[in-house]
């Protein structure tokens, strides 16, 4: 496995913020859904598996929770 985190930290680690702070209003009320606890952001999670591969993965360089599962 690659990685293991939840939707709201994947997100952030791939620029989110970034993005958001070049969205209109509707676009940020969207995204806060996607990233908000009580909302998808901790309900989904994300999963990466893979073989034979180095590379690190942008969106869970930070939050990694693989030593969970």
């Amino acid at each position: 496995m690659l990685g293991y985190t939840s939707q709201a930290r994947f997100l952030v680690n791939c620029g989110l913020i970034d993005l958001l702070q070049r969205a209109s209003l509707k676009e940020q009320v969207m995204a806060q859904r996607l990233v908000t606890e009580h909302e998808m952001g901790e309900l989904f999670k994300v999963i990466a598996f893979g073989r034979g591969c180095d590379a690190e993965l942008i969106g869970f360089t930070d939050g990694d929770r693989s030593h969970r599962l």
